[in-house]
């Protein structure tokens, strides 16, 4: 009987699995269809205009929705090779050199959006981690950070540690998340109501995902002051 029960959880694990990746390629191949839709109605526009500047504005578009599903295409690779990375978390990795390595990568498109980054003065923390996923873990909490951010803001990563423990915070000056909705906004595609700013809504489930490698946690709250929001992942030393 022990035998049949454990074979039974494990075709129930395995069940439940599938489903989740049904579910995954479904809502993916809708996501990607919806930008393909776009970019294809835009060059209907621009081969049917009658002056340049009408066609100049539908070509822009399409170079938008052109943009959103590489952006989708990108993500959805990230998390395709997340688990394949994950086989080693041991590497000592300094917190803040990896931080101001990915800030220095992001700083010129932030700029670009009026958006300035910041990593705040603090001593340097060490944890065991895969360098790699870390940089890409980073890197999306602060592109997710810069598309939802007030124009002429900052952007700013703080590290600290006590306790045992390592945090690592973004935290940005944008329209929050309703605390009924925090609990949901690390699901795949899932993107709060009334968000505007274009994104895959993958950005915190890859972060969700790289912080369940690494047995750290991830806590999302808005900001003490009431603007903005902190996404910190809490590392064990």
């Amino acid at each position: 009987m022990p035998l049949i029960e454990r074979l039974n959880r494990l075709f129930t694990r395995l069940e439940a699995s599938m489903q989740k990746e049904r579910r995954f390629t479904a809502d993916a191949a809708h996501e990607l269809r919806t930008p393909v839709a776009a970019i294809k109605a835009q060059a209907q526009v621009a081969r049917a205009a009658c002056g340049e500047a009408e066609r100049n504005h539908a070509l822009d578009n399409a170079i938008l929705g052109c943009d959103r599903a590489a952006h989708l295409i990108e993500q959805l690779l990230t998390l395709a090779r997340i688990d394949t990375l994950g086989n080693d978390v041991t590497e000592a990795c300094q917190l803040r050199v990896i931080a101001a390595e990915v800030i220095a990568a992001i700083a010129p498109a932030a700029l670009s959006q009026h958006v300035r980054l910041e990593l705040t003065e603090g001593a340097e923390v060490e944890v065991r981690c895969n360098p790699v996923l870390l940089r890409i873990l980073l890197r999306n909490l602060i592109d997710n950070a810069v598309r939802h951010t007030q124009p002429e803001t900052s952007v700013w990563v703080s590290i600290t540690h006590q306790q045992g423990l390592a945090c690592l915070s973004v935290n940005d000056n944008g329209p929050g998340i309703p605390e009924a909705e925090l609990a949901r906004v690390s699901e795949r595609f899932y993107r709060p109501i009334g968000t505007s700013a274009s994104g895959s809504g993958l950005g915190l489930s890859i972060v969700n995902r790289i912080a369940e490698i690494h047995g750290a946690s991830l806590r999302i709250a808005p900001q003490i002051s009431g603007a903005g929001l902190s996404v910190t992942v809490v590392f064990k030393l």
